[in-house]
């Protein structure tokens, strides 16, 4: 008994292990448009394979808040139009939105107790980057260009909806993506240090109480003398 409980802790635990293990990539995109998110799973080329999405942190049998899950070219569920899986198993979200932005996790179901394959995704959605329009010199800014005044044609006004210092995407990126993976390294630590000592913890207290339990089993009555005699009569003939 205490044998089949330590093999079933132990399962659980590197089940768990193993999805949170799994290494985290970031994907941006630009909102308004179409995002692809790659599951980098071995197992997602397999064919005939069940495979799901789903936003959050994943669980250890099934998809968590699922957005879409199929076979092949065969969606069995999909929670908005807006999702879409390829054949090679990427989710496609169209039309993407602020809202959209958060972790993904591509699960590959496959026979056997915790064989399951899992990646996760980091989406993050950016506003559309700004346009510049340059605006061409009237007569009144020509003659005022000579007395070194600015004129329009030097002045580039910034459009949109947002407006950032950095014009390079790829800058934006990877300081993105390291903040992300430090963020993620912490949350693997901490979530599986509190994992560890939950299930040493409760696999040492179920084998305690069986064996306090085994123990008062063995132990004789204190009232009784195995050489005193059961019955004694007190009258004599």
């Amino acid at each position: 008994m205490l044998l089949l409980l330590h093999a079933v802790w132990t399962g659980l635990l590197f089940a768990t292990a193993r999805v949170s293990a799994t290494a985290t990539e970031t994907v941006v995109g630009v909102a308004g448009g179409d995002v692809t998110l790659p599951c980098r799973c071995r197992a997602a080329q397999q064919v005939g394979v069940e495979v799901c999405w789903g936003r959050g942190e994943p669980s250890i049998f099934s998809c968590h808040n699922a957005v879409i899950s199929g076979t092949g070219n065969h969606v069995t569920y999909r929670r908005s139009k807006r999702y879409s899986m390829s054949s090679s198993s990427s989710l496609y979200i169209f039309s993407s939105r602020p809202a959209d932005a958060g972790f993904y996790h591509c699960r590959v179901h496959l026979p056997g107790l915790f064989n399951d394959q899992v990646s996760i995704v980091h989406l993050l959605i950016i506003r559309r980057p700004p346009t510049l329009i340059s605006q061409h010199p009237t007569d009144e800014d020509e003659e005022n260009s000579g007395a070194g005044h600015t004129t329009k044609s030097d002045v580039m006004v910034p459009t949109g909806s947002d407006v950032t210092d950095s014009n390079n995407p790829d800058v934006v990126v990877a300081l993105v993506q390291s903040q992300v993976q430090q963020e993620n390294s912490l949350h693997i630590f901490i979530g599986n240090t509190l994992r560890f000592s939950f299930f040493i913890f409760i696999p040492l207290l179920v084998s305690a109480w069986f064996y306090r339990v085994w123990r008062s089993n063995l132990r004789f009555p204190t009232n009784t003398r195995p050489d005193q005699p059961e019955d004694e009569d007190d009258d004599s003939v």
